[in-house]
């Protein structure tokens, strides 16, 4: 044994990887390593006579995640956590700079990167849009996350809204329905074109006529989903189900249904989208759609990693769109009775 020991050979002596000793000895932070292997790495090391010097600390290569908004909705939390998880995996420090998007907060996020050595970059949006991202970021490896950009050279990871949109959908024309509406969302939002190109698909798949009057667009909130169904219940012959943009909106038609006395999935079967936390608190737990985020902001570090030790390889997916999963409860049903009269929105108002 040399006369200045190494983490190699305190790592022969404990048998673990000098990876191991590096990180129990510079106390990386969120690694998974027992307290027992973290204990004998430390006395092996003292019994050695091992001392870190200010050359030895092992520095993670630094990367950043430039996003528009951080808020407390779900989404942020499930990108956070996906970005955290896959950074320590790939033995990378992230950093996360909210910027709203602002040109200019954008410019100055750069300047401090460059400064700093920062070593990749995720731009990043909290809402599925196309963006015009920042030339200067052609300066690192760049992945876009829950955003695209067509016109530019750097690769992007998305959620499957349209595939969503038409599995939800399917799910309901499978369970016998052939009325089923498409409520929530907004023409300014992209996941809500897509999903109701997903379901107008699926309608199609299934020889069902797609009627305009089905489709209602109040927006993403419980007011607009508790507005819509009372209309769409309305008609001459109305749904016997409902695919909802997200879970709020389905929380709206839920309200509704109770006021006209509808019983859920009795007499409406409805499909949410988000699996938001109250989702499954609903009465009946709400069968809905989850959004990927912690899987998309996996596959983005992982991406940026590649692009980062193999800068000469291409990308074989510029745009990779992540699957929504479908969470199964309790309110999707076959129809059974009388379908829904038009007079039911009368009876139930009050």
């Amino acid at each position: 044994m040399s006369s200045k020991p190494t983490m190699s050979d305190i790592a022969l002596a404990c048998g673990v990887s000098q990876a191991t000793v590096s990180l129990v000895l510079n106390d990386a932070p969120g690694t998974r390593i027992s307290a027992a292997t973290r204990a004998a790495v430390i006395a092996k090391a003292r019994e050695l006579g091992y001392h870190r010097g200010a050359r030895a600390v092992e520095r993670r290569p630094l990367v950043a995640m430039l996003i528009n908004e951080v808020t407390s909705t779900p989404h942020v939390a499930g990108l956070i956590e996906g970005l955290s998880e896959a950074a320590n995996e790939a033995g990378l420090l992230m950093m996360v700079m909210p910027t709203a998007g602002d040109p200019g907060l954008e410019a100055a996020a750069l300047d401090h990167l460059r400064a700093v050595g920062v070593r990749g970059v995720i731009y990043a949006r909290l809402v599925t849009q196309e963006v015009a991202p920042p030339e200067r970021l052609a300066d690192w490896p760049t992945v876009l996350l829950n955003c695209h950009a067509p016109r530019s050279p750097f690769p992007s990871v998305v959620p499957g809204d349209l595939a969503a949109g038409l599995t939800a959908t399917l799910a309901l024309a499978d369970a016998g329905h052939r009325r089923i509406a498409f409520i929530g969302g907004e023409d300014s939002l992209e996941s809500a074109r897509e999903r109701l190109k997903g379901y107008r698909r699926a309608l199609a798949m299934r020889d069902l006529p797609a009627d305009p009057q089905l489709v209602a667009k109040e927006g993403w909130r419980m007011s607009g989903g508790y507005a819509a169904l009372r209309r769409i219940m309305g008609l001459a012959d109305p749904p016997t189900a409902a695919f909802c943009f997200c879970d709020r909106t389905a929380a709206g038609v839920y309200d509704a249904a109770r006021g006209m006395g509808l019983r859920i999935p009795e007499d409406l079967s409805v499909i949410g989208f988000d699996n938001e936390s109250f989702a499954a608190d609903l009465r009946p737990a709400l069968t809905t759609m989850e959004l990927p985020h912690a899987d998309m902001a996996r596959h983005a570090v992982e991406e940026l990693h590649r692009m980062m030790t193999r800068p000469d390889s291409r990308s074989r997916h510029p745009q990779v769109k992540i699957d929504c999963p479908l969470v199964l409860r309790g309110s999707v049903a076959p129809p059974c009775g009388e379908r829904p009269r038009a007079g039911a929105v009368a009876a139930g108002q009050g």
